[in-house]
């Protein structure tokens, strides 16, 4: 697991809009998790997974990476309900109980 990369802004496009809304993700709901306390572990070619809660209690995982030149900006790649095992994971990390 990964410390919390200071992440400031998403950049948002009609790509990655367009592909987070196959699994009926919005990206506001994106953004609850990563402006909250997610899970972050660190995946391939330096790309983060976040795993968290929207305000509504909807857990997600969100895979971002860093824009280049672009300090604390990242792009999203991709958000879907996050998996059981997920769930667990950061159920495990976070020491509680989530919906």
């Amino acid at each position: 697991m990964s410390s919390r990369p200071a992440i400031d802004r998403l950049l948002w496009d009609e790509g990655n809009r367009d592909h987070i809304a196959k699994p009926a993700v919005l990206p506001e709901e994106a953004e609850e998790v990563i402006a909250g306390l997610p899970r972050v572990n660190e995946t391939y070619k330096q790309r983060l997974q976040l795993v968290g809660p929207t305000l509504a209690g909807r857990m997600l995982s969100i895979v971002v990476g860093a824009v280049p030149d672009r300090p604390g900006v990242y792009y999203v790649f991709s958000a879907r309900p996050a998996s059981r095992k997920e769930r667990g994971m950061y159920e495990q990390t976070k020491g509680g109980s989530h919906q």
